[in-house]
C-alpha cells in the first residue's frame, strides 16, 4: 500500500515524465521532422555538413523520451491501484555508458535481483557498504523510497578526535550518526523535525566542517573517530 509520501514521489515522478513529453512533441519532434525533410530534399546535407551528427543526436534523444508516454500511462496505473513492492540488500551502483546525446551515460541501481535507473538525488543518498530498502512502484519502476536497514559493525578502537571538531554542535553529532547510519534526507528530516532542504543546508555546512565533498565519506569519518556512540553511551 502507498504511503502518502510515497504517492507524493510518484506524482513527482510522473510530472517529470510530462515534462518530457513536452521536450517530444515540441522540441525534438518537429525539429527532427524538419532536419529529415531537409535531408530527403538534399541528401548531400548529411556528409558535406554537421547535419547528419546533429539528425542522429536528435534522433537517440527522440527514442530516449519515447517511453516518457508509456512510463507516464504506467505510474498513473501504480497510483490509482496504489501498487507498491520491495526489495532489499546491499546497493550496487554501476554507471553505464552512453554515446553523448544520443544515448547518455546515466547511474543504475542493482540491488536484490533488481534494476532501478538512478536519479542523482537517490544516488546521493546511498551510503556504501549498507543494506537497504528500495521500495518502488511496479509497473513504472519508479523509485519510491530509499531506507539503510542494517550498518556494518564499527571497529572497536578509534583515533583521538582532531581538536577542530569540537566545534562541532549537539545537533552535527546527532547528523554524523543519522547519515553514517545510512539515512535518507527525507529520514533524517522526521527524526529532527526539519524539512529535508534544512537537512540538506546543514550537510553542506557539516561536509565542510569535516574537510570531506559527499555523503559517502561520512561513514569513514565516523568510524575513525568514534563519532557512531550516541552521547549517553560515551565514558
Amino acid at each position: 500500500m502507498l504511503s502518502e509520501d510515497e504517492r507524493r514521489e510518484l506524482r513527482a515522478w510522473r510530472s517529470r515524465q510530462v515534462l518530457f513529453m513536452f521536450a517530444l512533441f515540441v522540441f525534438v519532434l518537429p525539429f527532427l521532422g524538419m532536419s529529415i525533410y531537409g535531408a530527403v530534399r538534399d541528401p548531400s546535407t548529411l556528409f558535406n555538413s554537421p547535419s547528419g551528427l546533429v539528425l542522429l543526436s536528435f534522433l537517440g534523444v527522440a527514442i530516449f523520451l519515447s517511453r516518457s508516454p508509456l512510463r507516464w500511462r504506467q505510474a498513473r496505473r501504480d497510483e490509482d491501484n496504489r501498487l507498491v513492492k520491495s526489495v532489499r540488500g546491499h546497493a550496487d551502483v554501476r554507471s553505464r555508458l552512453g554515446i553523448g546525446l544520443i544515448a547518455p551515460t546515466h547511474d543504475v541501481l542493482h540491488i536484490g535481483g533488481e534494476a532501478f535507473p538512478l536519479a542523482q538525488y537517490w544516488r546521493d543518498q546511498l551510503m556504501p557498504g549498507l543494506v537497504y530498502e528500495v521500495r518502488f512502484a511496479p509497473l513504472s519502476r519508479a523509485i519510491l523510497s530509499i531506507s539503510a536497514v542494517e550498518s556494518r559493525a564499527a571497529p572497536s578502537g578509534h583515533e583521538p578526535l582532531p581538536s577542530h571538531f569540537a566545534e562541532l554542535s549537539e545537533r552535527e553529532h546527532a547528523l554524523i550518526r543519522l547519515l553514517a547510519r545510512g539515512l535518507t534526507d527525507k529520514d533524517i528530516a522526521r527524526k529532527l523535525n526539519l524539512s529535508p532542504t534544512t537537512v540538506r543546508t546543514y550537510n553542506s555546512d557539516l561536509y565542510l566542517k569535516l574537510g570531506i565533498q559527499r555523503r559517502g565519506q561520512v561513514r569513514a569519518i565516523a568510524e575513525r573517530f568514534g563519532l557512531l556512540d550516541e552521547p549517553a553511551e560515551k565514558a
